[in-house]
């Protein structure tokens, strides 16, 4: 009999929900879009065309899976190195890398160097063999370059396009809701493509992400390209769970309890609750008494493990302006589970609830921060994934928690009872 792997499944039970990536499942229509642009790219330096790259972004709640999709695309695109479309990937460190020309022409600089060396010849026609990072960088044979090139977008290009290989080059820029002001050009710049480079700008981000955007000046974001990261198909979910029982050989023989629906039905799907409930079972077969023997596991251990995690989870999310003001987000949560609105009508009735907010200070917990508008409010709801814009059935924007048991958990903190139908605004 294979046993299973025991210290595997223990630190597998360690990882946090950035690491769901190892029993990666779904997302096929946002990877199709990727593969597709890869190719269309190729195809562009083959007709010998200025590659123009629309920007790509995945935005939604924390816990949606948006960093595991980016390390997703990263691991695809090394497995598949021999394919002529197969791009090299870049990961910005920070959003505010975007700041500067140099800091992410060197990075991707960088990339090029570990998948080839670049032979180019300088302004002296002394031709030497250089990475180009180190050109760029001017720490090339200083004795031999008179003058290095900047590190910039022509000059890197130049030295792109003169390579015998040429790939699409993935820029992945992870949080993007936290841009500065001053990457407006930059922005820009890769959204329409003018630098000479097959660049295709891939961001991940929060609910909002797409309106921080379109504030910097990407005023053509193509419907197509902007993907909402959410709960998995049950089936997507059931597979990962079964994905990890293969991997760490874990005995399911015997088994009274369907794990793979239970731990997906429990989460709803989503991605950081899944994997935490994968967490919370890796802990228990990796017991020596358990030894990886399925049927052997405790399921009330099991949930009360999974909540442990699902309440660090949460409780990172109420900031201390929520928490401050946790009867208004309760009851703003109670309202829109209800019946999700549109942005002007949350408002609209946070304005409602605040007005009718108890003046006595120990009961403030029920109405807006002094120090924030209405609009500020709303905007940290979504901040910090309590809220986020869906497509409803009328094809109108509203905004609506991406996560029932978040609902439910900020209404319990705040004191509403989840079962009760809100009293302000009826349907």
């Amino acid at each position: 009999m294979i046993m299973a792997d025991l210290q595997k499944l223990e630190r597998f039970s360690r990882l946090k929900e950035r690491d769901i990536t190892l029993f990666f499942q779904g997302r096929d229509d946002l990877l199709k879009d990727i593969d597709y642009a890869c190719r269309e790219a190729v195809e562009n330096i083959k007709a010998g065309e200025k590659t123009t790259s629309e920007t790509r972004l995945f935005y939604g709640a924390p816990g949606a899976g948006k960093t595991s999709l980016l390390r997703e695309i990263e691991k695809r695109c090394q497995q598949n190195v021999g394919r002529t479309s197969a791009p090299i990937v870049v990961n910005l460190p920070s959003c505010q890398s975007l700041n500067k020309e140099e800091e992410v022409v060197l990075y991707i600089a960088q990339a090029i160097e570990k998948d080839t060396m670049f032979r180019t010849t300088t302004h002296s026609d002394t031709e030497m063999s250089a990475s180009v990072f180190a050109l760029l960088k001017g720490i090339a044979r200083r004795g031999q370059v008179r003058n290095p090139p900047d590190a910039t977008f022509f000059n890197l290009g130049a030295m792109y396009n003169d390579s015998a290989l040429q790939r699409p080059i993935i820029l992945c820029v992870d949080e993007i809701q936290g841009i500065g002001p001053d990457a407006k050009a930059m922005l820009s710049l890769l959204h329409q493509g003018n630098h000479g480079l097959p660049i295709i700008p891939i961001y991940a981000g929060l609910g909002h992400s797409l309106q921080v955007l379109m504030e910097h000046e990407i005023s053509r974001p193509v419907s197509g390209y902007i993907h909402s990261v959410g709960a998995l198909a049950k089936e997507e979910a059931c597979a990962a769970v079964k994905a990890m029982f293969t991997a760490f050989q874990v005995e399911c023989s015997g088994a009274p309890y369907d794990w793979p629906t239970i731990l997906a039905e429990r989460a709803d799907c989503w991605p950081q609750h899944l994997h935490n409930g994968m967490r919370a079972l890796a802990r228990e077969l990796a017991r020596p008494e358990v030894n990886g023997v399925l049927r052997n596991v405790s399921i009330e251990t099991i949930f009360t493990t999974e909540q442990a995690f699902r309440d660090e989870a949460y409780g990172w999310r109420i900031s201390d302006t929520l928490r401050k003001t946790k009867k208004l987000v309760a009851q703003v949560m109670q309202h829109v589970t209800a019946r999700p609105y549109d942005l002007e009508k949350v408002e609209a009735l946070v304005l409602l609830l605040n007005k009718k907010s108890p003046s006595d200070p120990v009961l403030r917990s029920s109405s807006l921060p002094k120090d924030m508008d209405v609009s500020d409010y709303v905007n940290h709801m979504v901040h910090r994934g309590l809220l986020q814009e869906f497509i409803n059935s009328e094809k109108k924007v509203v905004l609506r928690c991406p996560i029932p048991s978040l609902a439910t958990y900020v209404m319990n903190l705040g004191g509403v009872d989840p079962t009760h139908e809100p009293l302000i605004i009826k349907r």
